[in-house]
């Protein structure tokens, strides 16, 4: 059973010196979400919890103690709107080993964390990191010695030597596990009278400094030793369709979809989370496209040449240049041919200024500063008026969809922004991120326009961030747009 709602606030102090926790938790209500800071970002998503959820929040208690305040929120940190600042950069005084120990309980894989609560408590124990399966230091000699500064601890089987506490780090040790203990096994511990005070606030402030005390003092500051490090889930290898196209992996999480800083229609932001997907590495070229015309699924499109090319599609020329002139039933069909989909407009989002492995979105895809020679814009070659003449890439409208390496996201798809706006599966409504779900947001059930992505070569600095939003009826095309497919992970 697991408590799933250990925090400060849960603790309180007997005036015999005694410690309990004054809830049990909410484990018949299935799984809560926890208070904001203390719960860990699998039970913030009301997803599976296991004793690794109650340790988080362990060290989420050791963290607030230390510093007088809660960590930052599990699903921030998670998408990359906030870090774990460590405990001994707010509060200098605190142990090297205990800062160690409250990151590790706090890491948003369960899988990182301490694996039971024993192996938690003993590293509050444990200030160089030994632990009870390691020998003191063996002398060159060979010969095995006892550690001059430390007495023999009680033996509890024979031939496994320990090192030695203090009488204070025995009754120190013992508080703590009476914390840890009672927090994840007792049920039986409410409403006792003989608790101090009426005031929640006051009895906390009182365990804070009592248990504060304690742990600082079971040990002195020593360097320490690192928790291992937990080797990374393999990323699944690019899947190659029957048309070539190579679709990259975007793991599932947490991220911030829209942007509160930009247009109307892009608030407000919110955390949306997203199952594991595949997208397509490019936007769709016209070769690929053929491939689908020749076995009699799509139609051709719309116009064969482009704006300053007359003959486009159809030439070996521009094979690898983005397929034009198809409109978003034309690309659905084309997607559901190759077995895969329209990506939504949060996948698409993620896959373009989000990084898995940092944590964190960006407002380009190369980061938060615009680049003009990362992307096909309307630069210098622009006939608009407000284009940038002081960029030119010599391309006139559309570029080859493997242009622009130093452009690409994160986890390496291209042409993000700029070359040819790519339509997506939803409908588009103005305030849908009003009420968007915040599981998989796939859109409205129904409307007017379908929504576009990322812009084209005809768009000026101003339209292009990852975040925005245009949109057309859904039977348009037009020389800059396009599109590129997903697919779901099987």
């Amino acid at each position: 059973m697991f408590h799933l709602n250990l925090k400060p606030a849960n603790l309180r102090l007997s005036p015999a010196g005694e410690l309990f926790v004054v809830d049990t938790g909410l484990p018949e209500l299935g799984v809560p979400v926890g208070v904001e800071g203390f719960a860990p970002p699998e039970q913030r998503r009301q997803q599976d919890a296991t004793a690794a959820s109650d340790i988080y929040s362990l060290g989420a208690t050791l963290y607030a103690l230390l510093t007088n305040q809660p960590p930052s929120a599990a699903l921030k940190r998670e998408s990359g709107l906030a870090t774990l600042t460590s405990a001994r950069e707010l509060n200098p005084d605190t142990p090297p080993y205990l800062a160690l120990v409250a990151n590790r309980a706090l890491s948003l894989q369960p899988a990182a964390r301490y694996e039971k609560v024993a192996d938690f408590a003993h590293a509050l124990n444990n200030p160089l990191g030994v632990t009870a399966a390691q020998t003191p230091s063996t002398p060159t000699t060979g010969r095995r010695t006892a550690d001059p500064t430390l007495a023999p601890w009680p033996q509890p089987s024979a031939g496994k030597p320990r090192r030695t506490m203090p009488t204070r780090t025995i009754w120190g040790l013992t508080v703590v596990l009476l914390i840890l203990v009672i927090a994840v096994v007792s049920l039986s511990l409410l409403d006792r009278e003989e608790l101090v005070g009426g005031s929640p606030d006051a009895a906390t402030a009182t365990v804070q400094s009592q248990v504060l005390a304690v742990l600082t003092g079971i040990a002195p500051t020593r360097t320490p030793i690192p928790p291992a490090t937990v080797p990374p889930t393999p990323t699944p290898a690019p899947l190659i369709s029957q048309t070539g196209m190579r679709m990259l992996y975007m793991p599932g999480g947490v991220f911030r979809l829209g942007n509160d800083d930009g247009d109307p229609d892009e608030k407000p932001s919110q955390l949306v989370t997203l199952d594991p997907y595949f997208i397509d590495e490019t936007e769709v070229t016209n070769a690929q496209y053929a491939q689908c015309v020749d076995a009699g699924v799509c139609r051709l499109p719309g116009n064969l040449g482009a704006s300053y090319h007359p003959t486009y599609y159809g030439t070996a020329e521009y094979a690898n240049y983005p397929v034009l002139f198809v409109d978003w039933y034309g690309a659905d069909t084309f997607c559901r041919w190759r077995d895969a989909r329209l990506p939504s407009e949060a996948e698409w989002e993620r896959a373009a200024g989000y990084s898995p492995t940092q944590l964190q979105r960006t407002l380009f895809p190369w980061g938060d500063a615009f680049d003009g020679t990362r992307l096909n814009f309307c630069d210098a070659n622009c006939s608009r008026e407000g284009g940038d003449g002081t960029v030119d890439d010599g391309h006139r409208d559309t570029a080859p969809v493997t242009s622009y390496a130093n452009g690409r996201s994160p986890i390496g798809t291209y042409n993000m922004l700029g070359n040819v706006a790519e339509w997506v599966n939803d409908w588009y409504e103005r305030d849908y991120y009003e009420t968007a779900s915040q599981s998989n947001p796939r859109g409205p059930a129904e409307g007017e326009y379908k929504v576009l992505r990322g812009g084209s070569w005809f768009s000026l600095v101003e339209e292009l961030t990852v975040s925005q939003r245009t949109f057309f009826d859904p039977a348009v095309s037009r020389a800059t747009i396009g599109f590129r497919c997903a697919a779901d992970v099987q």
